[in-house]
């Protein structure tokens, strides 16, 4: 049940932080009003994210990254982080997202944040702490008490 109960955990952080991320890429843009308590809870770096975000300005970001399709590609790493960090959240069609998130991050890592070292602003200690996390799920399976419901190994 321990092991459980920390997979429950694990999906539950994983989960709302690449939700917390995928928000604004879908549904921020300027002009966008973040309430008071979201506000609180989120921290003003959602509320900025929020105001900087929008599928068209995370387009311009993949862009300066060189990457072919930037629009198809910020509504897909969009859709990603926010409905596969639901998806995460309650177990259901765990092991597939965690590899797509777990790839995701790193290819962040190295074409976003390598050059700014492990720690510190623009580091890539946030992404490299997911990507480990996605690969625990995708080797562990969301345990028991998810949608999924995987049997212990």
């Amino acid at each position: 049940m321990l092991r459980d109960l920390g997979l429950l955990a694990l999906r539950l952080v994983v989960g709302g932080i690449f939700m917390a991320h995928g928000y604004p890429k879908l549904f921020g843009g300027a002009g966008k009003q973040v309430s008071p308590t979201v506000a609180r809870y989120l921290g003003q770096g959602f509320v900025q994210a929020i105001e900087r975000g929008g599928p068209e300005n995370f387009k311009t970001t993949i862009e300066r990254l060189q990457v072919p399709e930037p629009l198809a590609v910020a509504w897909f790493v969009g859709g990603l982080e926010f409905f596969g960090g639901a998806l995460v959240a309650l177990g259901w069609l765990t092991r597939p997202i965690a590899v797509l998130l777990a790839g995701e991050m790193a290819v962040v890592i190295a074409r976003v944040h390598w050059p700014n070292g492990l720690m510190g602003a623009g580091g890539f200690e946030l992404p490299l702490s997911l990507l480990g996390s996605c690969l625990a799920l995708a080797g562990n399976g969301p345990g028991r008490l998810s949608i999924d419901g995987d049997p212990a190994p």
